[in-house]
């Protein structure tokens, strides 16, 4: 029969046994010798195992390697590290490198001045400067023009609800990047145009352009608690016109008059019958006879039941 010794732990085992004093790892007895083991161990009836006590050591050990199997299961060029994106870096540099193809010598300029302006800026496109309104809206009179403006990032500028619309794109589809920082669209029609960002689409980045007739008065839903005035006459200063929003209490009648700073009225903006709530609507800024006016301050004054207030306005060219 052939003598059975215990050999000490060696890797891995022998590592932990180390950072376990006076706690070895048991393991099979092994034999010496290549003889064939005859005889049977006969184990004690009650094994009672020994508590682990963890050293200082020991837990380092378990961080390392818990470190490591992160390390080895993120893949940094797949995607980027910023939660909701549908689109990999890779993807957004190609998406910019066929648009340059289809679109040589392309280079976006602000040709016509602008009624008002995206910022597009890690996953939101900002109109209001108010950081906390995920989606923005921006309203403008048929004919003018929206500029989008890259802060930081890599993103598209892209029309429609999202990348399932089956009209995605058919307005615009831009990227707005490094190369292309800056964007601008001049809206023909009337409506509600959504656009979206394609590499963060999952992030929710969207935002709307309402485009009204210049008589126009949109409902705003959600804004319609207060009364009067519920936003600025804006932009101001403007170059052409400024859209406003405001709430009735209670159905009734809507006036809103422009007045130059003599006091004598240029333009009846709006008078008509309105239902409770909150709307947008919106001055070109031109007179009763259809010409844009001069340049100066003017005053916006709304008449509402049970309110009566004015805005300032300042008419550059």
């Amino acid at each position: 029969m052939a003598d059975l010794q215990l050999r000490p732990p060696s890797g891995l085992a022998g590592m932990v046994s180390s950072l376990l004093p006076g706690r070895p790892i048991p393991r099979p007895l092994e034999p010496t010798t290549p003889h064939r083991v005859t005889h049977i161990m006969r184990l004690p009836r009650r094994v009672s195992t020994p508590a682990i006590r963890l050293t200082a050591p020991a837990v380092a050990l378990l961080f390392v390697l818990a470190a490591g199997a992160g390390r080895a299961a993120a893949d940094p060029h797949d995607m980027h590290d910023h939660a909701g994106m549908s689109m990999s870096e890779d993807e957004m540099m190609q998406f910019s490198r066929k648009w340059d193809a289809e679109h040589p010598g392309y280079r976006a300029t602000q040709t016509t001045v602008a009624a008002d302006t995206f910022t597009a800026r890690n996953f939101r496109f900002d109109t209001d400067g108010i950081g906390t309104t995920q989606v923005d809206t921006a309203y403008i009179f048929v004919g003018e023009s929206i500029f989008w403006k890259l802060t930081l990032g890599i993103h598209t500028v892209t029309s429609g609800t999202g990348s399932l619309d089956p009209n995605v794109g058919a307005l615009f589809d831009v990227p707005l990047d490094s190369v292309h920082p800056t964007f601008s669209y001049t809206y023909t029609s009337p409506g509600t145009f959504p656009f979206f960002c394609r590499s963060h689409e999952l992030s929710n980045m969207i935002g709307f352009v309402v485009v009204q007739d210049v008589a126009g008065v949109v409902p705003v839903p959600g804004s319609g608690a207060g009364l009067g005035f519920t936003a600025a006459p804006a932009p101001n200063p403007t170059h052409g016109g400024v859209t406003f929003r405001f709430a009735l209490r209670e159905p009734g009648r809507a006036r809103a008059e422009a007045y130059d700073a003599a006091g004598r009225r240029v333009a009846q903006v709006l008078d008509r019958d309105l239902a409770a709530g909150g709307f947008a609507a919106s001055w070109d800024g031109r007179n009763q006879s259809g010409a844009r006016v001069a340049p100066g301050v003017y005053y916006l004054r709304l008449r509402l039941p049970g309110y009566a207030e004015s805005r300032r306005v300042v008419i550059e060219r």
